[in-house]
């Protein structure tokens, strides 16, 4: 039996054959650090301002921040802000995808 319970800002799923219980969480305070921690040497600190190197990303969509993390590329007729391509690959930060996309589109 599968269960699915939506909270403020997370999603569990609890499967009952394997007594586990997985939360997808959707954290901005989550996704400010990933952000602050990785993003801001090339983004501004602020993410709604242009940054030394890269574009503003307020308002990213999760497709859109998954390809360049992952791949290095945009998603299909996708037209970049920039035409550089100096952004590293971070597929490390896969998982955070959700809470960073939380904290680049939560309201100000």
């Amino acid at each position: 039996m599968e269960i699915f319970k939506q909270g403020e800002a997370e999603l569990q799923f609890e499967d009952d054959r394997k007594n586990e219980t997985i939360t997808l969480t959707m954290d901005p305070v989550k996704g400010k650090v990933v952000y602050n921690a990785n993003c801001v040497s090339c983004h501004n600190n602020d993410p709604k301002k242009q940054g030394s190197i890269d574009p503003q990303i307020y308002g990213s969509s999760k497709e859109l921040l998954s390809k360049k993390i992952n791949y290095g590329k945009y998603p299909k007729n996708y037209r970049p802000k920039r035409s550089k391509k100096v952004m590293p690959l971070m597929p490390h930060l896969d998982k955070e995808i959700k809470n960073l996309h939380a904290f680049l589109n939560a309201p100000s």
